[in-house]
């Protein structure tokens, strides 16, 4: 395990096994395997040819029509199937999929996605280093490459919400030199870097000679160049044209990002070319099981660059393997070439990105039993199965407004983005002078006793009930709308009382529950058990008139503050244009 582990940030053929693979590749040695009859894309030129791959242990040894005929343990017949490189996701939170490291595994492996470079932020905040050592321990355990950043920014804004532990710099450098370590996780305090933050400054001088990925949405002019000059790398935050277009010309990576919320695929495609595809990569963040069973994960951004914003095949799988691997600097990804590792994706059609087969590091994924060792990979990686829901039950008088006629300000949801919009509402002293507008509260759930943070927000179209989630970013406090306190309260005390999860609740009966018993954030559950609770919430939200496509993801980002434009966290309203808190109540 240690020998293998060690090759996988440093990307080395050890001297041990270097002579052998050289003696396969000049032909002097017997092949592990030799895959014939296939069409490589090659992602450098842009051309598709005829080839064979000749395989050594876990790496390519050649690429060539020469090795044919070699002698060879195995001989695979391609059939005339397509070959590319295993495709790479440049940032995601594996707790958004609500799946174990190795249920996400399972679910996107066969996919294509051979690399994902995750930040465990989610876990991390509820957890603290327990959480983060546990995403180690699972790399350890996984056949998927699982690159695991250091989370940078726990709590992501402190000061302005409570969260259920801190991973202070000391902590974060005992675990720097860990092979599944690549760099600095989103570095979302963007005010604490421009504004030369000792603390946050301190944590991009100890990871310096790693990667910096960047979090700054909307970010431009003199304040991206200061970002930038501290040497953030990325952003995976981008919303407009326009602000893309910047941070490329800046030198800075662009992620592009299409998730089950935030969706900038079609905002940001016509910046990809093939002199741009250098500097652009792929990334899905909060993707769920649902989405990922109907539509895919990395292979449906490859198909909806293709066929819906033209980009060019090349270009498109350009993007999902070389461009990141060459960014995060993993020198044995991304290329179908001598001396990388053997990740592959077979096709039958490469613009509809169908897929017949998938290798990781010289084995047919097909081939691995991934379903078979779920279990067993989950109880060897020691997960932390604490009850972190340690809120005492609330009443509906709890979570009363005292309203009397005047302004309030309202978090207005923007579809599709984790945005928001400040907007101003009155109240006549009985009902609120626009529609939609519903009672929100972010509730303290680690054992503080601290009063709910009480907020309005609209746009989610809800009728009747609630609906609560354990799962509201970073913190991960609990965060509950609906229409009237009585069922808010039952929704809170649901999750509270199994671990945490998604719950739908109307008319003081609870309609839908998905339990996530893992810090209130992951399953224990089969991605297919998964999607059906979430096809079973998904019913009950939408017969209580919820317009949103996935409103437990969207009110998730409503607590995160460091998103603009309005945000609730447990301590209140923060207008995050200011970094500051504001009253519920504006003016008379």
């Amino acid at each position: 395990m240690a020998t293998s582990l060690a090759k996988k940030k440093t990307q080395k053929i050890s001297s041990q096994e270097l002579p052998e693979r050289l003696a396969q590749a000049r032909g002097d040695a017997e092949l592990d395997m030799l895959i014939t009859n296939v069409q490589m894309l090659d992602v450098i030129t842009g051309e598709t040819y005829p080839t064979a791959i000749a395989i050594g242990g876990e790496y390519i040894v050649g690429v060539g029509l020469e090795y044919l005929g070699s002698p060879t343990k195995r001989t695979y017949d391609g059939q005339g199937l397509f070959v590319t490189p295993g495709f790479i996701d440049g940032h995601l939170h594996i707790e958004s999929s609500m799946m174990s490291p190795f249920e996400f595994e399972k679910a996107t492996l066969p996919l294509g996605t051979t690399t994902a470079v995750c930040d465990p932020h989610e876990i991390t905040n509820v957890l603290g280093a327990k959480g983060f050592e546990w995403f180690l321990r699972s790399s350890e355990l996984m056949h998927q490459n699982l690159f695991v950043q250091m989370s940078s920014c726990v709590p992501a804004l402190p000061g302005f919400e409570t969260t259920g532990s801190d991973f202070p710099l000391e902590e974060m450098k005992k675990h720097k030199d860990h092979p599944s370590v690549l760099g600095l996780a989103e570095m979302m305090n963007f005010p604490g870097v421009i504004h030369a933050n000792k603390e946050v400054l301190a944590k991009i001088e100890a990871f310096d000679d790693l990667n910096l990925d960047g979090h700054a949405p909307l970010l431009r002019g003199k304040a991206l160049n200061a970002y930038l000059l501290a040497g953030i790398q990325n952003c995976h935050e981008t919303v407009t044209i326009e602000e893309g277009r910047e941070k490329l010309q800046k030198g800075m990576g662009l992620i592009i990002r299409e998730g089950s919320v935030a969706k900038n695929l079609k905002t940001l495609a016509p910046l990809v070319n093939d002199f741009s595809s250098a500097q652009c990569l792929l990334c899905t963040d909060d993707r769920n099981p649902f989405e990922i069973a109907h539509e895919g994960h990395i292979n449906f951004l490859i198909r909806e660059l293709i066929n819906k914003h033209t980009v060019p095949v090349h270009v498109a799988y350009r993007l999902a393997t070389y461009s990141a691997a060459k960014h995060f600097g993993l020198k044995r990804l991304g290329l179908i070439a001598p001396g990388k590792k053997a990740d592959l994706v077979l096709l039958s059609d490469l613009k509809q990105v169908r897929i017949q087969e998938v290798m990781i590091r010289g084995k047919f994924v097909s081939e691995l039993s991934l379903k078979d060792h779920v279990q067993e990979k989950l109880k060897k990686s020691l997960p932390p199965l604490e009850n972190t829901m340690k809120r005492a039950p609330l009443t509906a008088a709890d979570l009363q407004y005292k309203l009397t006629a005047g302004g309030y300000n309202v978090i207005e949801i923007v579809p599709h983005e984790i945005i928001t919009k400040h907007l101003t509402v009155r109240y006549d002293g009985q009902k609120f002078l626009e529609n939609d507008v519903l009672y929100m509260a972010n509730i303290e759930r680690y054992g503080k006793g601290l009063p709910p943070g009480l907020g309005l927000v609209k746009g989610l179209g809800l009728k009747s009930g609630a609906l609560a989630s354990s799962v509201a970013h970073d913190s991960h406090n609990l965060m509950v709308i609906g229409t009237n306190a009585e069922d808010m309260a039952l929704a809170a005390n649901s999750l509270i009382d199994c671990g945490g999860g998604f719950v739908v609740v109307d008319q003081g009966k609870v309609q839908a529950l998905v339990k996530l018993p893992i810090a209130g954030l992951l399953s224990l559950q089969s991605a297919e058990e998964i999607k059906t609770g979430i096809e079973d919430l998904k019913q009950a939200f939408r017969k209580l008139g919820v317009v949103l496509d996935e409103p437990f993801i969207q009110m998730a980002f409503l607590a995160l503050p460091v998103i603009p434009t309005l945000k609730l966290t447990d301590r209140g309203l923060v207008d995050v244009t200011k970094f500051e808190f504001i009253p519920l109540y504006q003016e008379a």
